[in-house]
């Protein structure tokens, strides 16, 4: 990874979604998302192949490089095109970038 971020790439507008997280009355938790802001991103598509019980199985994963949003973790989801996708990774380019990569799956995988 580099730390050059070239913004002229970054040309697809996506949608972080917070996560509060609550108890119901019977103690399981309860996931609220919200829209927290519309951001600029470079997406880059993967296809990540294992296998599971001697199978192969292939799963749609994408690469998204945004600015760095202080609040965002890994409970929170990101929203392409009308499509959730679960952030499963946040990777900094180096430590004095303005920049993170997302590692994104597919939260709905019979839609893909």
């Amino acid at each position: 990874m580099t730390s050059n971020a070239d913004i002229g790439a970054m040309d697809t507008l996506v949608t972080l979604q917070s996560c509060t997280i609550t108890r119901n009355d019977q103690g399981a938790k309860d996931k609220t998302y919200a829209d927290f802001r519309k951001v600029w991103a470079k997406i880059d598509h993967s296809v990540d192949e294992q296998v599971a019980y001697r199978n192969l199985e292939a799963g749609h994963v994408i690469y998204l490089t945004i600015y760095k949003v202080k609040e965002l973790d890994t409970r929170w989801r990101v929203i392409i095109d009308g499509d959730a996708w679960q952030i499963s990774a946040i990777d900094d380019m180096d430590r004095l970038s303005p920049v993170y990569r997302l590692t994104l799956e597919a939260i709905n995988k019979s839609k893909r």
